[in-house]
């Protein structure tokens, strides 16, 4: 045995060491989250090993694979060199968790617009319980304050799947009808405001149709859409 693989043993010996403390910490974070979400996630095995590519993992119960936690020393545990900072340990474990939260708590629909492991619903779960919506490790995103509006209507990456980006096809689908014109020059519509007027002008713009309507000698500019969803005649 070389001087490297003794060094690394002991290492190893050492790092398991801290096993226990860091699944009462797990399971300790999992409880306080299952009792805000009615769920059991902390009555899942964690198990540990040394993996030098993944930092933590979440897989479901299978006909070949018991359900579990999964995390790498090698990355949580304290005694190894640039150890992870106490925020982004803790946003690890809620990464994992918000997987475990989506395949076991109902997502609206809203939030089904994207498929995949980190898709809508697993960024829909992070943003209950406050995790980094990244499917990514980056030092420090633990402490950045999260867009998670933005995050979940954000496009889907993988353009060979567009049939599956619901909310994507949802948007498209209403900016082409908010483009068909539905008034025609010299229609006569009331206003609440403006009172009656004539439509002078039309002027059609990308998502939308731009209306000159002459209210009482003064010509107004109103978007289309704003008269059709108050049945404005």
């Amino acid at each position: 045995m070389t001087y490297y693989d003794q060094e690394n043993q002991f290492l190893r010996q050492q790092l398991q060491k801290e096993i226990p403390i860091l699944t009462a910490l797990i399971q300790k974070l999992y409880q306080d989250l299952d009792r805000k979400f009615h769920l059991n996630g902390a009555k899942i095995p964690v198990t540990f090993g040394f993996e030098t590519d993944s930092l933590g993992s979440y897989t479901r119960q299978s006909a070949h694979e018991k359900e579990h936690f999964h995390f790498s020393l090698l990355f949580v545990a304290y005694g190894v060199n640039n150890p992870l900072s106490k925020e982004d340990r803790i946003d690890l474990f809620k990464h994992e968790y918000a997987h475990y939260m989506q395949y076991n708590m109902r997502i609206p629909e809203k939030y089904k617009w994207q498929a995949g492991t980190h898709g809508s619903a697993w960024k829909y779960c992070c943003s209950l319980i406050g995790a980094a919506p990244t499917p990514y490790y980056k030092a420090g995103e633990a402490l950045l304050d999260h867009n998670y509006d933005k995050v979940l209507k954000s496009r889907i990456h993988d353009k060979t799947v567009p049939i599956r980006d619901t909310y994507q096809r949802q948007q498209k689908a209403q900016k082409q009808k908010d483009e068909v014109v539905q008034y025609k020059i010299g229609d006569n519509i009331t206003h609440p405001k403006f009172g009656d007027g004539i439509v002078e002008k039309i002027n059609l713009r990308s998502g939308g149709v731009h209306l000159h309507i002459r209210f009482d000698g003064e010509v107004k500019c109103i978007d289309q859409k704003w008269l059709m969803r108050r049945k404005y005649t």
